[in-house]
């Protein structure tokens, strides 16, 4: 009886399916004189670039809420927006998007 009590609790505990990839929620201000085109995020330790914009731009001084749920765990991205202009704007630096609720591009 008490090992198939001890059985079942150490069941229960084990989870029935594999944790599930996090997506991230934050909010991209433009804070540019030019429309965002494209904004591209590509997690840290390589992967897929993907474009969160969807090609739906984002106008100077305007706002969008983003998610990015690209089947991994990871937090930091690097990030390329792509302007109107043909310019672009690259972050060299990470941005830990699981500590970051909007980030801003320009101003």
């Amino acid at each position: 009886m008490r090992t198939k009590l001890s059985l079942f609790l150490l069941a229960s505990l084990v989870p029935a399916f594999p944790a599930a990839a996090e997506s991230l929620d934050f909010t991209l201000e433009n804070g540019s004189e030019n429309m965002i085109v494209q904004f591209f995020v590509s997690p840290e330790g390589g992967g897929k670039s993907v474009d969160l914009l969807k090609k739906k731009g984002l106008y100077a001084g305007k706002s969008r809420a983003l998610t990015i749920n690209d089947g991994t765990d990871s937090c930091v991205y690097r990030i390329r927006a792509v302007f109107e202009t043909d310019s672009y704007y690259d972050i060299r630096d990470k941005v830990d998007f699981c500590e970051v609720g909007t980030y801003t591009i320009g101003n």
